[in-house]
This record gives C-alpha cells, structure tokens and sequence, in this order.
C-alpha cells in the first residue's frame, strides 16, 4: 500500500530513517478474489508517486507489455515508454499526491472490465519558493483490464485549461490576458469575414 507524499516529509528535527522502506505488497492479480478495482486502486497509488521503483514494479506487474496510454498530450505504447512517462512526472515535482473520489467497474465485450476513476492529483512544484502553491487537476482515468486482469490500455482525461490556469504566473497570464486577447482576435476575424461577405455580395 502506497503512503501519500505529504506523509513522507520529515521535520528536520528528526532524524532520517535508517532502513529500506519496504516494496510495496502486490495484489495477487491472477487470484479470482482480486477485483479489478482493488487492482485499479493499487496501480493508481503506485503510479503518481515519487517513488520511482514503485512505479515501475506497478507498470511491470500490471500492464500488458503492448498496453497502451494516453492523454490529452501524448500517446504511447509499451511498457517501457509508459514507465518513462511517469517517471518523468516523479522527477520533475518535489511531491504527488493522489485523492481517489470514487472507483466504478463494468464488464465489456470479451470479458474485459472497465474501470473508471474520479480522483483530485496535487502536484507540489520543484522551486522552494512555490512550494506552498500546490497544483490541483481534476483526472478522470479509465483502466481496462483483459481476461489476464492485466491493463491494456491507460486513459487520463483532464483539462488543459484547468491546468494551465492552476500553473503560478502562467495561470494569471493565460486568465487575464492570453484568453482576452483571443477573444479580441476571434471578434477582429469574424468582423472581418462579415465585412467580406458584404463587399462580395455587392460586387455581385
């Protein structure tokens, strides 16, 4: 079981563990008494982590070696490129933070399960002096299992206005003046076609 990272910070106070944190327990994934949402639940907490290791051992036990991921941004296939994917994500914040809201399931054709999860991710910036502006996204993931109980296809659905909005100065900048600014453009262009459908019809 996964420990949320803002668990894993130590006061300066304290001294520092000496030993190695235990591997995370694996679910046994073939045993008919593990659901699919308990499988899900667990991947989920392995995979926004900063735990590196962790992340791989969930993508390596639990994904189908041709298992696809997506999101808005990218599009991946394999294992091995999915790892790097969340690696990434765990190099480049000093914290992430998982908030599951709600896990729901189904049966779909072959015998395959969709599992569905309503979660909030807090991301805590790198630089000391952001660190107490926590980035906060809304992700809809989607899990689909084969008949294996193996993952063959990752969706992350969130919205790229939101966080571009949650980003510090960028956030302002995009809010206050880049959408302004759009509309400004967008209202010039269509004006513009409309003045040129008129003079079109005049000169016929």
């Amino acid at each position: 079981m996964s420990v949320p990272m803002s668990m894993t910070t130590i006061p300066l106070s304290m001294p520092k563990p000496t030993k190695v944190p235990l591997p995370m327990p694996t679910p046994s994934i073939n045993n008919e008494d593990s659901s699919v949402s308990t499988i899900a639940r667990f991947v989920y907490s392995g995979l926004f982590t900063k735990e590196t290791e962790t992340q791989k051992n969930v993508i390596e036990t639990c994904f189908d070696d041709n298992a696809v991921f997506e999101n808005p941004m990218i599009l991946v296939e394999s294992r091995d490129k999915i790892i790097n994917q969340f690696l990434l994500l765990s190099t480049f914040f000093h914290s992430v933070t998982p908030e599951i809201h709600s896990i729901t399931s189904k049966e779909t054709e072959g015998n395959h399960h969709l599992v569905c999860i309503d979660s909030l991710i807090k991301y805590c910036l790198p630089l000391p002096c952001l660190r107490s502006k926590l980035i906060t996204q809304r992700v809809i993931t989607k899990f689909e299992f084969n008949e294996q109980k193996k993952i063959i296809r990752h969706e992350d659905i969130w919205s790229l206005k939101d966080m571009v909005e949650s980003l510090p100065v960028i956030g302002w900048l995009y809010t206050r003046v880049a959408r302004k600014l759009n509309g400004m453009v967008t209202g010039g262009v269509i004006l513009a076609i409309q003045e040129l459908k008129h003079a079109w019809k005049e000169w016929h």
